[in-house]
C-alpha cells in the first residue's frame, strides 16, 4: 500500500474532503500481476492530479473475489480509517471494484455516509452524496449485483460440462493427489503422490480384511499420519476415504436438476475395482444399525465436557464376566474424539454415568429447590406478565381521558343552548353524537378492566413455584428418556469435568436465560453447593 498524505502531517491544514482513499481490486492472481491493477492506480491518480485531491492512501486488494467483504483486509482498513477520519472521499474505478453484491454495497456506502465519507466512482462518474446519485447508485449496484450472478452461474455451467468430459474440478484435498496446472485449458488435472497412494491402499487393504472405522483411524493417528488438510483421523473421515469414488478413477458431479452423477475420470485410479467393490460389500453389511443389546438412555451426553479436550463425552459400557459366570455391564461417559479417533486422538477419561447422573440430578434438584429462586422466578414472571398489560393499562387511562372530554363537551352543548347559540334539535343532534361515541368507549373500557382483572387472578404466587420446582425429582424419573435429556439441555449450558475426573469437583454451568434472572448460579466446585 502506497501512502500519501495523512491528518498527522497535514501541517497546512488540508480539507478532509481535498483527502481521498483510493481503492482498487482484482479478482485473480493473474490480473493482480497484469496490466488491470496498474491500469486502476493511473487512472485514480490521473484524477486526483487533474481535481487536486491529495491521496491519503492506496488500499489495495490484490487477487480477492469481491462476492464478500470479510475476507478483504485493505477494503476492512480502509473502512476503519475513514471511521477514523482520516479523509472525506472514497475513489474507485468501478463500483463493482468495490463490492459486486448490492446489499454490501449499501452497508458500505452506510458506513461512509455515517462518518461523512462520500464515495465515487468514477467510471459510472457517481456522487453517493446527491439524490441523484444515490438513485444511479442503487441501480448499478443492482447491474453489479446481476453480474456476479452470472458469472457465478456461467462458472458452475462450465464446472458440470468439465465433469462431463471426465474433468475433475475438485482442489488438492484428497489424499493420494496433487494438482498440477494444465496449461492447454487454465485449469488443473489430479496427479497421483506415490506415498499418499500406498497408505490410501493400505486403508482400503485394513478395511477390507476386517478392521474397524475406529480401529483404522487409531492406528492412522498413532503412527502420526494425517488427512490431506492436516487434521486427526476418525471414523466419519476414514469412511469418507473409502467411498470416495475418485480412488478408482471416477467423479461426481450434479447436473442441472441437481441429481448426483457419476462418470469416469480422465486421472488414473489408485484403488482396484476389485478391493473397491470388497470394501464397498463390508460397508454395506456394517451399514445397518447395530441392534442393541444393552439398552440404557444417557441424558448426559454432549453436556459433559472432557477434561482434556473440551469435547463432549458420549456414552459407553465395559461388560465383565463375574465369577459366577454371569456378565456384569458398566456403564461410563467417554470423551467423544477418542471414541472416534482412538487412544491417539484423545484419552477416554471414562466417567461412571449412575455416579455422574445422580449427582448432576442433585445438584440440579438443590438448585431449584434454593428459597431464591422460587421468589425470584416468580418475581421475574409476574414481572413479564405486567409488562404484557403495560399497553392495557394504558389504553384505559386513554379512554378516562377521552371520556373527560365527552363530558366537557356535553356541558358546552348545554351552554350554547342556554346562550341561544344553538336550538333544541341542533343540542339534542350534538348530545347524541356524544353520547354514542362515549358508549363505545366505555364499552371498550369495561373489555379491558376485565382482561385486567383476569390477569390479576393468573398472578403467580411463590407457593405455585416452590410446589412446581419440589415436583422436579419426580417429575425426572416418570419423563421419557428424551423428555429427561431436553430438561437437563432447557437449565445446563455445560459441565466442566475435572482432570482429576472427581465428579464433585465438577463445575455446572446453567443457560444464559437462567443467569439473566439472578438465580444462584449452578456453578459447584469441590464441596460447594448450589
Amino acid at each position: 500500500m502506497a501512502h500519501g498524505v495523512s491528518r498527522r502531517d497535514n501541517p497546512v491544514g488540508i480539507e478532509l474532503t481535498s483527502l481521498a482513499g483510493l481503492y482498487l481490486r482484482v479478482s485473480t492472481d493473474k490480473q493482480a500481476d497484469g496490466y488491470s491493477l496498474d491500469a486502476q492506480k493511473a487512472a485514480l491518480l490521473d484524477y486526483c492530479r487533474k481535481a487536486q485531491i491529495e491521496v491519503y492512501n492506496i488500499y489495495v486488494d490484490a487477487g480477492v473475489s469481491g462476492k464478500s467483504i470479510e475476507s478483504r483486509p485493505a477494503l476492512l482498513e480502509l473502512l476503519k480509517d475513514a471511521k477514523n477520519g482520516c479523509f472525506g472521499q472514497v475513489l474507485c474505478l468501478r463500483l463493482n471494484r468495490i463490492s459486486r453484491r448490492l446489499a454490501d454495497l449499501l452497508h458500505i456506502v452506510e458506513l461512509l455516509a455515517q462518518q461523512n465519507v462520500k464515495l465515487h466512482s468514477l467510471t459510472e462518474d457517481l456522487h453517493t452524496d446527491t439524490p441523484a446519485g444515490k438513485f444511479f447508485f442503487q441501480m448499478i449496484g443492482a447491474v453489479a449485483e446481476n453480474e456476479r450472478r452470472q458469472i457465478s452461474q456461467n462458472v458452475r455451467l462450465g464446472m458440470q460440462r468439465r465433469n462431463r468430459l471426465g474433468k475433475w474440478n475438485g482442489g488438492n484435498q484428497v489424499l493420494g493427489y496433487c494438482w498440477i496446472p494444465d496449461l492447454d485449458d487454465q485449469h488443473q488435472t489430479a496427479q497421483i503422490v506415490p506415498e499418499e497412494a500406498d497408505l490410501v491402499r493400505s486403508i482400503f487393504e485394513w478395511y477390507a480384511s476386517g478392521l474397524g472405522l475406529k480401529a483404522i483411524a487409531n492406528r492412522l493417528n498413532t503412527n502420526s499420519y494425517r488427512t490431506k488438510r492436516g487434521k486427526t483421523f476418525y471414523s466419519v473421515s476414514v469412511r469418507s476415504l473409502l467411498t470416495n469414488v475418485n480412488y478408482i478413477g471416477k467423479i461426481t458431479y450434479r447436473d442441472d436438476k441437481g441429481v448426483r452423477r457419476v462418470t469416469d475420470g480422465e486421472h488414473d485410479p489408485i484403488v482396484s475395482l476389485d478391493l473397491w467393490e470388497r470394501v464397498q460389500d463390508r460397508l454395506a453389511e456394517q451399514s445397518h444399525p447395530p441392534t442393541k443389546l444393552i439398552s440404557r438412555h444417557s441424558p448426559l451426553t454432549g453436556l459433559l465436557k472432557c477434561p482434556s479436550c473440551g469435547s463432549g463425552m458420549v456414552p459407553a459400557h465395559v461388560t465383565r464376566k463375574r465369577k459366577n459366570g454371569t456378565n456384569k455391564v458398566n456403564h461410563y461417559y467417554v470423551c467423544s474424539r477418542y471414541n472416534s479417533g482412538g487412544s491417539a486422538a484423545c484419552l477416554p477419561n471414562h466417567i461412571p454415568a449412575d455416579t455422574a447422573e445422580t449427582w448432576v440430578n442433585e445438584q440440579v434438584q438443590q438448585f431449584l429447590s434454593h428459597p431464591s429462586v422460587s421468589e425470584r422466578l416468580v418475581k421475574e414472571i409476574n414481572s413479564r406478565n405486567e409488562k404484557k398489560m403495560q399497553p392495557v393499562r394504558q389504553r384505559v387511562r386513554e379512554i378516562e381521558t377521552q371520556l373527560a372530554s365527552y363530558r366537557g363537551r356535553s356541558q358546552r352543548c348545554f351552554e350554547m343552548f342556554e346562550d341561544g347559540h344553538i336550538d333544541a334539535l341542533e343540542l339534542r343532534k350534538r348530545l347524541d353524537d356524544v353520547r354514542a361515541e362515549s358508549a363505545l368507549l366505555e364499552e371498550e373500557r369495561e373489555q379491558l378492566e376485565q382482561e385486567l382483572a383476569k390477569h390479576s387472578e393468573r398472578s403467580v404466587p411463590v407457593t405455585s413455584i416452590q410446589q412446581a420446582l419440589a415436583n422436579f425429582r419426580p417429575l425426572m424419573q416418570n419423563a421419557s428418556p428424551e423428555q429427561q435429556k431436553k430438561l437437563f439441555r432447557g437449565l445446563i449450558e455445560k459441565i466442566i469435568v475435572p482432570q482429576d475426573r472427581n465428579i464433585m469437583n465438577t463445575v455446572i454451568q446453567t443457560k444464559a436465560a437462567l443467569q439473566n434472572l439472578e438465580f444462584p448460579t449452578l456453578q459447584t466446585e469441590g464441596a460447594k453447593k448450589a
